[in-house]
């Protein structure tokens, strides 16, 4: 037996689908080598995976990146689906629909704080540009009319920066 779950969120971003299920407390593992001695699964590990505390008949349910998306690798007929669950907390089973349902909503909330960070980190880089391009300005300013007999005084206002130049006959 198979299953098609189609979600309407493409989980495209790692560090958003692992934020996502952390909110949810799935508790995601990102296999490394050492992992894989930890973990087994009929279908198979890959490095790069990400492990949820869900398990089912093959093993613990997982994600794999596959042509750009991260999808969820799980037993479509749930046979023996359980949370194993690394903390004290215990947890129900949810069906695969449900979860992919909540990570889909959580994951939505997780990329707009990330497209938050995205849009900051580039005001940030902006603002940084224009207080070079502020300051190569000032220092050509400066050489230029010292080159020309000027004598330079230098007054800040606020974040506004005032050059006299002065020269003496």
């Amino acid at each position: 037996m198979s299953a098609v779950i189609k979600t309407p969120t493409p989980f495209i971003i790692k560090s958003v689908l692992i934020a996502a299920l952390e909110e949810i407390e799935a508790e995601p593992i990102v296999v490394t080598e050492q992992v894989l001695i930890t973990y087994k699964h009929q279908g198979g590990l890959q490095l790069g995976d990400i492990l949820t505390n869900r398990t089912d008949y093959y093993g613990p349910q997982h994600f794999r990146l596959s042509k750009e998306r991260w999808i969820l690798r799980h037993d479509s007929s749930e046979m023996n689906g359980r949370i194993t669950t690394l903390s004290a907390t215990s947890k129900r089973y949810k069906k695969v629909g449900d979860f992919l349902q909540l990570v889909g909503k959580t994951y939505e909330k997780a990329y707009q704080e990330y497209l938050e960070l995205l849009a900051e980190q580039e005001r940030i880089r902006l603002e940084n540009e224009r207080k070079a391009r502020v300051e190569r300005t000032r220092v050509e300013t400066i050489k230029k009319a010292k080159a020309q007999g000027y004598s330079v005084k230098e007054a800040r206002k606020g974040s506004q920066i005032q050059l006299v130049l002065t020269r003496t006959v």
